[in-house]
This record gives C-alpha cells, structure tokens and sequence, in this order.
C-alpha cells in the first residue's frame, strides 16, 4: 500500500509540472513581488520612492494572479488569454520598479519571470512582444523624470535589448524541446505502428503462397510499366534474359525475340566497342572467376563488365545500335546482377534516350550561333561608322561630343567581343572548331602576350613579367589560338589581382609537351567553387563580390583551345594568397575529337 501511495504522489507531481497550469507558473512572480515588497517596506535602505506607483504595480501582478487562478479553474491552459498574466505582470513589474528608486532600483531584474514564460510560448512574435513590453516597464520612470545623461539613457535601452535576448535564447529551446517532445511522439506512433505492423505480418505469413503471387503480378506490372527506359538483364556471357517494353520501344526487338539468344553487344557498335576496350585498357582488370561465356565478348563489353565487377561507376553517353541498324545516344549504365545469396547472375543495363536532349543542345548552340552572327554585323557597322564619325575632318566633334563617341564605341567593342566569345563557345559545342597548326615557338608566344598585357597591368599599378628562357621551344599548334588563351588567362589574373600585385608567365618543358603557365597574387578562388570554373558563364564568388566585369567565358574559351589540342588543363588556387593556371599542350598533336568537348564539361 505504502508504494501504490508513493506512485500517486509522484504521479500528481509529475502533472502538475510536465503541464503546469496558468497559476502554477504565475507563482513565482507573485511570491518575487510579495517577497520585493516586504523588503521595500522593512528595510531602510531599499524605501517605496513613489508608493502609489508601487502599490499600482503590486495591484496589477496580484490582478494577473487572480486572472491566472481563474483560468487554472476553467481548465484554460493555453491561448492568448494566458499569456496576458505575464504580460500584464512585465507592466506591474515595471510600475514597482518605478516606485522603488526607478532606474537605480534592484528590482527590475524581477522582469524576468514572466520574460521566461512569454517567450516559452511558441512563435518567435512573442520575442518581439517581450522587447515591446520590457521597453515600456523599464522606461516607465524616464516618463516622470527623463534622465540627464547618456549613460542613463543607454541603460534604459540595453535593458530591453538583454531581455529580449534572453526571450530568443528561450523562445529556440523551447522550439527544440517542442521539437524533441513530437519526434519523440513520432517516435512512439511509429513504433506502435511497426508492432501493429509485425503482428499483421504474422498473421499475413499463414497466406505466404497468395501474397508470392500477387507479389510477383505487382513487379511484372511495374516491369510493363517502365516505358521511358530500357533496361535488360543479361547472364555473365551477355546473353539478354529479361527485356522490359521500354527496350521494345527504343532498340526495335520484341521480348522474345531478344531473348532467343542475343547477345548484348548486337546493340553497340564495333567503333564503339573499339572506344569501350581503348579506355580502359590502362585500368587493371580485377580478379575473379571467369564465367561461362565471359571469354567470348568483345574487349569492349569485357571493359565494362570489368569495371563493373570492379565496384566502379559505369554511367556514360555512347550510341546504341537498334534493330534496324540506326542509332541512337543514350545513356548507358551497368551494374551488377546478383541474386539474395549475392552469388553472380549477371548484369542489368539501363538505357535512357538522350536523343531529346541532345536535339535540345544541338538548337541551343545554334540558336547562340544565328544571335551571334545576328549581332555581330549591325555592331561592326555601328564601331564603323563611329570611327567616321570622330575623324571627319568637315564636321570635327567637340571635346564632350568625343568622349560621349568614345564612350559609345567601347561599350559597342566590348559587346562585340561578347558576340564573339558566344559564337566561339558555339563552334566549340557544335564541333566546328577549326585549328591552323603550324610549328611556333611558345616561348616566343608567353613573351608577346605579357608585352601585349603591360600596358594594361601598369594601368592597374601591378607588376607583370615572362619567366622564359632564352632557348626557344618549338610546337605545333594553332599559334593564333593559343595566344588567345594566353591573353584571357593574363587579362583574368590582372584583373584579380590588387594593385601592387605581381603577375608571372612562364613556360617549361614537361614530359611529353610543354607546360605554360599564368600565376598571379591575387584575391584567390574558394576551392568549393575550382570545380566550376570552366563552366560557361560561371562567376566565381570573390569576381562577384569585387565587382570584377566579365560574363564567365574566358576560362571555357580557353580550356576549349587546350582540348582541341589534345592538352589538359588545371588550376591551383587560395583565397587571400593567389590562383595559377596551368596547362600542358602535347609535343605529338593528337587527332581533335570536338564532339567530346561538351561530354567534358
């Protein structure tokens, strides 16, 4: 009986606390009032300076007390009716501040009691209701009697501001406990909810048989469903076992007809599988036990099985071949096909038609292509004809006249270089890129191309020079191009670069080419954000943020030439300390492969 008596006892508790009522926790601010005003009244040196303003303030929190027993009796907990008690006691905390010494009395931290419970209600609103009311409480003695200083002015503001931290801080742990309390009821729901579950299942296994059943008409229904992709699975001798009605639509064979033995490398063609085996035969096949069939498939479907098998992503663009001999890009992957032992059944290809997608690019890029061109003819005769117009002799232009022309005709040059670099990015996607090799020096190259930026770097007060040696170091490239490159990647470091800066060019020998490379002491680039920069107009975050002009072509222009000479391309780069670009053109030109360009990308 003794334990049944403690439980109950410790059960009111817990109720009255886990849920307190409205007089519950207006308590305290009764007791803190009562308790402030006994001390007021028996101690000398804390005396009632306004005793009416005083007693108007205990006035009010007892009245925001007999309000709160009122509502603990009608059983209302929450609403905006509540949070009246405290707000009305912010106010009587305030008129008994004012009535014991004002700014200089020791109660106005009293405040913070019903602070606490307003900003524990949910809502950041009632943050700014505290500061609100805080602001009138403690500035209720600077209405009688406005203080002379500052200092006593600062007071009166920073109070409300502290308080209404202080509402913050609780109004967001309140909001996580709220949080805290419904995921744990989640929590509860959802694991009432997979006992309910298991039950049911046990009760479900005594109809295995039926459930199988309409288990396996719902795949096959899903399997019939999947129209937009074509996927198959194959056996490890790459013979098709399963063809879903998406690889009907797209590859022109029935699902009976694909599985009387096909093999899965009739849908790629041999220049394709030739690709497939060339790139990855520098990657070491892994080992593992060689499968009926596996030693006859072309080298090509070896690599991607390989790879595969390897744990490796196999996900790219290549042209499938279809029935009736056409073809079509797609996007191809593999993976493999294992049963629930995880013992090896095969492989499953998914092919998504990128034959939209691709439309889409091509009318993009000639669309950029047609503007460009467009464009470009009305902007030369405009620079045209303003060139006439500041050198006609009959009709010379005043000095306002010139600078408004001038400024006409950069406006209308650097436009014209944007059409330009459009039209050139153009070409580059839409594989007509031409290259007019020819054997140049390219140490001779960096050095003009750092004379060309001089004048422009001595505008901007910034060091600039050519580490080359004397030796001359001959290539065959597209000299035109690669200068091109050259001076965007100077124009971009001088333009970074803060005046005072230092920017250096230099070119080296490297095994198998040659090495040039543009480094500046500039602003520097987030290294989240290195992936991105030769992604057509992509602005890197420091360019934004210091208002650096550009429209986020250079870098794609010039890493496009690097490819088409068959070269890569890098950069290293931290902010506050400088970026360095790089890049390696091959002493053996290799065959210009444009179409994979934007595959790059």
């Amino acid at each position: 009986m003794r334990a049944t008596a403690i439980d109950r006892a410790e059960s009111r508790w817990y109720r009255m606390f886990d849920n307190p009522s409205p007089l519950v926790k207006q308590l305290p601010s009764a007791a803190a009032i009562v308790i402030a005003a006994l001390l007021s009244w028996g101690n000398a040196d804390l005396p009632f300076t306004e005793l009416g303003v005083a007693l108007l303030g205990i006035g009010l929190v007892l009245a925001a007390t007999l309000q709160a027993a009122v509502l603990s009796a009608r059983h209302v907990y929450e609403g905006w009716v509540v949070l009246l008690v405290p707000m009305i006691d912010i106010i009587g905390f305030g008129f008994f501040r004012a009535g014991t010494g004002g700014a200089s009395s020791i109660f106005g931290s009293l405040v913070i009691l019903p602070v606490v419970w307003i900003a524990a209600a949910p809502g950041i609103r009632w943050v700014f209701v505290v500061g609100g009311l805080t602001s009138i409480a403690l500035l209720l003695p600077y209405f009688a009697d406005p203080p002379s200083t500052s200092v006593e002015w600062l007071r009166g503001v920073i109070g409300p501001l502290v308080f209404s931290a202080v509402a913050a801080v609780v109004n967001e742990l309140s909001r996580q406990q709220r949080m805290r309390v419904e995921q744990a009821e989640e929590l509860v729901v959802e694991r009432t909810r997979a006992l309910s579950e298991n039950v049911a299942m046990i009760v479900q296994l005594r109809d295995k048989e039926r459930q199988y059943r309409e288990l396996l008409d719902s795949f096959e229904s899903l399997w019939a469903s999947i129209t937009a992709q074509a996927v198959i699975a194959t056996d490890c001798g790459g013979k098709v076992t399963a063809w879903n009605p998406g690889a009907e639509r797209l590859l022109g064979l029935t699902s009976a007809e694909a599985r009387d033995d096909v093999r899965i490398d009739r849908f790629f063609s041999t220049a394709v599988l030739s690709m497939l085996a060339a790139e990855n035969a520098d990657r070491p096949s892994p080992e593992h036990e060689v499968l009926p069939g596996y030693a006859d498939l072309p080298p090509g479907i070896q690599a991607l099985f390989a790879q595969a098998d390897a744990g490796l992503p196999v996900d790219g663009d290549i042209e499938v071949t279809t029935a009736g001999g056409s073809t079509v890009p797609a996007r191809v992957t593999v993976t493999p096909h294992k049963d629930g032992a995880g013992a090896q059944q095969g492989y499953l290809f998914v092919l998504t038609d990128e034959t939209r997608a691709v439309e889409v690019a091509r009318m993009k890029d000639e669309f950029v292509g047609m503007i460009s061109h467009e464009l470009r003819t009305p902007l030369s005769a405009i620079i045209g004809f303003l060139d006439l117009l500041q050198n006609d002799p009959g009709q010379p232009l005043t000095e306002d006249q010139q600078e408004f022309v001038g400024i006409i005709e950069r406006n209308a040059t650097r436009l014209l270089n944007l059409v330009g670099d459009l039209l050139f990015t153009a070409q580059v996607e839409s594989g007509r890129f031409p290259l007019e090799r020819d054997e140049a020096d390219v140490a001779e190259l960096v050095r003009s191309a750092v004379v060309s930026a001089g004048p422009h770097a001595q505008r901007e007060g910034i060091e600039i020079e050519a580490e080359v040696g004397a030796d001359a170091i001959p290539l065959l490239i597209d000299s035109g191009r690669i200068g091109q490159a050259l001076d965007n990647l100077l124009s971009n470091a001088i333009k970074f670069t803060p005046r005072g800066g230092r920017v250096s060019a230099r070119v080296r020998r490297v095994d198998g080419g040659v090495e040039l490379a543009v480094q500046d002491t500039g602003v520097g680039i987030p290294e989240d954000e290195q992936g991105m920069l030769f992604t057509r107009f992509f602005r890197a975050s420091t360019a934004t943020r210091n208002a650096v002009p550009g429209v986020g072509l250079g870098l794609t222009i010039t890493r496009a030439i690097v490819l088409a000479h068959g070269g890569s391309m890098d950069v290293t780069s931290q902010e506050g300390v400088g970026t360095e670009f790089r890049f390696v053109l091959p002493s053996a030109p290799r065959t210009e492969v444009l179409t994979a360009l934007s595959r790059t990308d």
